[in-house]
């Protein structure tokens, strides 16, 4: 019981630590999220309790072994040990993410105490990049100054003038902890944490008026999966995919036109491909580097480059089929000044770089498995929907948020009907001749744990 608690608590500090991803002061890669070192402890204390890995994620379990097993190889032939020291460390970074995110999913889905505890994680979590972000809003649009930078810059690595970024390295970042947060808190509000309402409130106001490209994407091409692959309430999710749809193609463009909204990223909204492709430097990147590493998956096919090893065919099939990208400082440096900093920006992309059809084969029959374990469950069909949309701008496997929903959906962390968490609901009693009027019944789970 002891270490059951321990697990759980350094999950829930995991969770208040969630949009923490690049403190200035930890400087061991480019995405570092602080939240990563509570998980890996969490997962070291699981092999003293009873925790045990589902049917499906033996695929995983076999992923994980071969690509630290090839990538040990390649490191052998080319001398390279440090690139697959940095691959195979975020691997089991995302392997104890994943089994401590099913094991509390678990629990939660029995003691309600633990769901409780969750929600006030993640307010906690939320609440101070939300005023960062408040803050950068009013800084970008009406004061101008720059003075939100100095706050900013306590928490991250690199401040961006007149972006939204909350307290993360990365806009885009920020972005992927308000689109995955939001669902967490959509789904506690509607299980009777009222309070998590307002949260939700501010998360759709600042993801917005981010004006995040990404952001947009990323959720539309969620809603899309979604539609895809559930057969419960398509016609009102197609609504809401329209919607949003129209939001970003129309209400995105007036807003940025009203709030004379300036910076690179607003030209991203005038939807011109061939401006985008030769004068946006993020945009480049995140549509090439994936399209090498699928040449480097069509060059070896069958077992990849190597895990973490993207980078030794990038600068010369960059140079030979996208060169015209050269000129933009960021790829230019990756080719020649910091060619081992490279990545797909893509983890679909890097695994069939790295991995090879063997490695795609086996992570893609884990992501199969997860599918089939969200059932007729609305909340984890989506949950997987918005986690396979997430990597098309993500490659690295110390994924915190990724794997938190993965784990979530495999533990049944979003299954309702095990739910008990004491709170009022409203249960209509059918009765021959007069019906009474609907009083509130009290659950009988009011245990505690």
């Amino acid at each position: 019981m002891v270490i059951r608690n321990l697990v759980i608590a350094l999950f829930m500090l995991s969770l208040m630590l969630l949009t923490y991803d690049s403190l200035p002061f930890i400087n061991f890669s480019v995405y570092r999220p602080v939240s990563m070192f509570p998980m890996f402890l969490a997962s070291v204390l699981l092999l003293f309790t009873d925790f045990r890995f589902k049917k499906g994620d033996a695929f995983f379990l076999i992923f994980v072994m071969y690509s630290i097993g090839h990538s040990l190889l390649v490191a052998t032939g080319n001398g390279d040990i440090a690139s697959s020291a940095s691959h195979i460390i975020t691997l089991l970074f995302g392997l104890s993410m994943y089994r401590v995110s099913v094991y509390v999913a678990e629990q939660a889905k029995e003691d309600p105490e633990i769901r409780s505890g969750i929600a006030k994680s993640i307010a906690i979590a939320f609440i101070p990049p939300l005023a960062a972000g408040f803050l950068q809003l009013i800084d970008a649009f009406f004061i101008r100054n720059g003075f939100s930078g100095a706050f900013t810059g306590l928490f991250a690595d690199k401040v961006y003038l007149r972006r939204i970024q909350m307290l993360s390295g990365e806009p885009s970042w920020a972005a992927i902890h308000m689109l995955s947060g939001g669902l967490i808190m959509f789904f506690l509000y509607k299980q009777g944490f009222r309070k998590q309402i307002y949260l939700l409130i501010a998360v759709m106001l600042l993801m917005v008026l981010s004006f995040s490209a990404y952001a947009y994407t990323v959720l539309l091409t969620a809603l899309v999966i979604y539609v895809l692959v559930t057969n419960k309430n398509r016609g009102r999710m197609l609504v809401v995919l329209t919607v949003c749809a129209l939001v970003v193609v129309v209400g995105v463009p007036y807003l940025i036109e009203t709030f004379k909204v300036s910076g690179y990223f607003t030209q991203r909204f005038q939807f011109n491909f061939n401006q985008l492709i030769n004068n946006d430097n993020s945009f480049f990147i995140r549509l090439v580097f994936p399209a090498i590493g699928f040449i480097e998956f069509a060059r070896y096919p069958i077992f990849g480059v190597g895990g973490g090893f993207y980078y030794t065919e990038f600068a010369s099939l960059l140079q030979q089929y996208f060169s015209s990208g050269l000129k933009f400082s960021e790829v230019h440096d990756l080719v020649f000044i910091n060619p081992y900093d490279a990545t797909s920006r893509n983890m679909v992309s890097k695994v069939f770089a790295e991995e090879g059809l063997i490695g795609v084969i086996l992570f893609a029959g884990f992501l199969v498995s997860i599918f089939r374990s969200c059932r007729e469950n609305s909340y984890s069909k989506f949950a997987f929907a918005l986690c396979i949309s997430l990597v098309m701008n993500f490659d690295s496997y110390a994924f915190l948020d990724f794997w938190v929903l993965l784990g979530f959906i495999r533990g049944g962390g979003f299954e309702t009907e095990a739910i008990r968490t004491g709170m009022p609901v409203r249960m209509p009693v059918r009765v021959k001749g007069l019906i009474p009027p609907i009083r509130l019944i009290f659950s009988e789970w009011r245990r505690k744990a």
